[in-house]
């Protein structure tokens, strides 16, 4: 297994660069433990800077939109529609980048990365802090490691602005991608550790912008759904085991619905009595 850090967010970021050269050392090796599954070759981190990520998000979101629409045959209101539910995302997305420490996208079309923007971890009061650095390596890599373990087709499904068409309007990816990658990188960072790394308050160097953000109700509510879904998955791998719940990653009517996220019950059930959900169309 290989890393490959891209260091573009100016010079005064090298250092940082190599830190999370030696972490992802550490932290990748015990992702592939914990879950069961296998990394990209190479595992990419890309650093940038604010800006770049903004025109990246925005490039990427803008052809997205343009060849789903072309895909599934969308009419002008359809389009109008999602150009608008594009612009609340890329403003939601904007407005709350310094409480993003880090996130695993595929900036361009099948070649996923751990993208940082240095910035956001000053605002977090995190770039020194290692063991916040160590959870965020193992977050974040089990991102790319569910990624490869399906081909990246939950991206596909989970980011597209007409899941409609797609027949997964009601599945609800964020319910088994966070949950997963809560309940492992718990795990790793307790093997690193001796106790899971949790960055549950504020770091004292946390930037009046940051501590601002973090006050807003919609940080605080996804934070409660987050605690919720983990939970989930951990209580689902412990009844059915590692293999058997690996199976979602490649089996899609083992994905969870909306309706199992209120009741994981029914989603557990699924795997153990080959139960399926009616299809969304």
């Amino acid at each position: 297994m290989q890393h490959r850090v891209l260091q573009e967010a100016g010079p005064e970021y090298d250092e940082l660069g190599s830190r999370l050269t030696a972490i992802a050392e550490v932290t990748s090796p015990l992702i592939e433990t914990v879950t069961g599954l296998r990394l990209p070759d190479p595992a990419v981190i890309h650093l940038m800077t604010f800006d770049n990520w903004k025109k990246a998000h925005e490039e990427r979101s803008q052809q997205r939109l343009l060849d789903e629409a072309a895909q599934f045959g969308i009419g002008a209101p359809g389009k109008l529609k999602a150009w608008h539910h594009r612009s609340f995302q890329l403003a939601i997305r904007f407005k709350f980048w310094p409480m993003m420490a880090g996130e695993a996208v595929d900036l361009v079309p099948g070649c996923p990365e751990l993208v940082i923007v240095p910035e956001a971890l000053r605002h977090a009061g995190l770039l020194n802090n290692d063991p916040a650095l160590h959870k965020l390596l193992a977050h974040e890599g089990t991102h790319l490691a569910q990624y490869a373990a399906n081909g990246g087709g939950m991206w596909d499904d989970q980011e597209s602005f007409f899941r409609q068409e797609r027949g997964v309007a009601d599945r609800i990816y964020a319910f088994l991608l966070e949950g997963h990658a809560y309940w492992a990188d718990a795990q790793i960072t307790t093997k690193i550790f001796g106790t899971p790394v949790t960055n549950d308050g504020p770091s004292p160097d946390a930037s009046e912008l940051w501590r601002k953000l973090a006050s807003h109700t919609f940080p605080q509510e996804t934070k409660e759904g987050l605690l919720h879904s983990t939970e989930a998955v951990a209580q689902l791998i412990d009844n059915v085991g590692l293999d058997v719940f690996n199976q979602v990653w490649t089996q899609p009517d083992l994905l969870p619905t909306m309706a199992d996220a209120e009741h994981p019950d029914a989603w557990r059930q699924r795997f153990t009595s080959g139960q399926r959900p009616a299809s969304s169309l």
